[in-house]
């Protein structure tokens, strides 16, 4: 598999919080929401159709012909690491 590292800066307010409502916590299915919104927010002159087609190719859907994600996300922290598998 190839893998692909990016270091990213939040410029912009991100509201997420862990179980308890308190304790700040980013996740790897929160970044792939975030990916998707504005993925279909840059794609927005597609068909409906069109749209839902491409974004399961790339994002997974639950269809078993198509089936998860192209891409998987970790995230790595000096605090701790977050691994889930994207579907």
């Amino acid at each position: 598999m190839k893998a692909i590292t990016f270091e990213c800066e939040v410029i912009t307010p991100m509201f997420l919080g862990g179980a308890d409502g308190q304790t700040p916590e980013l996740r790897p299915p929160s970044i792939k929401g975030a990916m998707r919104f504005w993925w279909r927010a840059m794609n927005g002159h597609l068909s409906l159709k069109a749209l839902k087609e491409r974004e399961a190719e790339i994002f997974g859907a639950s269809d078993e012909k198509i089936g998860r994600s192209k891409f998987s996300i970790r995230i790595l922290s000096d605090r701790y690491l977050y691994s889930y598998p994207i579907s």
